[in-house]
């Protein structure tokens, strides 16, 4: 695919991904899951372009920001093995053994959307692969630290608080 592709078209593979859900947990159509498919839609967008602007932010500490186009579009193609999701969900519906197979498929679905949106990565940002372990671990090393400062800080006002 070229890096160039229309942002409008990576937009509508979003929102089509993201309504698969909804879709398949409608038992009758009514008001209340055209609201939970109209939600998931919205909600799709919003996580994809939030997701977008994080990878962006790290990419500008390694001073390779300015192609949020250009990843946006390459992570929404990346999302096009979830459109297996929906037969995957019937292999759920059978026995043991497919329900087994309709788990692992799940899995393979994720762990292949999650390759695929690291290769959009490297892509996008031009990113040797060495780099995108390094790109990866600062989220997660800023996250750990993150959550033992809120520990920390609640831990102590609740000290503060306490007579």
């Amino acid at each position: 695919l070229k890096q160039n592709t229309n942002l409008i078209i990576s937009l509508a593979i979003v929102i089509a991904i993201s309504i698969i859900s909804p879709l398949l947990n409608v038992a009758n159509l009514n008001a209340w899951s055209f609201f939970n498919i109209i939600s998931a839609a919205f909600s799709g967008i919003i996580k994809w372009a939030f997701f977008a602007f994080f990878i962006e932010m790290i990419a500008s500490i390694f001073k390779r920001g300015g192609r949020l186009e250009v990843f946006l579009t390459l992570s929404a193609f990346a999302l096009l093995p979830w459109i297996f999701m929906g037969p995957i969900a019937l292999f759920k519906t059978g026995g043991l053994l497919t329900g087994i197979i309709g788990v692992l498929a799940g899995l393979g679905v994720w762990i292949w959307t999650t390759i695929l949106t690291l290769f959009a990565i490297i892509k996008a940002y031009d990113l040797s692969s060495e780099r995108i372990l390094l790109f990866i671990f600062v989220p997660v090393l800023g996250g750990i630290v993150f959550l033992d400062w809120l520990v920390g800080f609640f831990s102590t006002l609740a000290r503060i608080v306490m007579v």
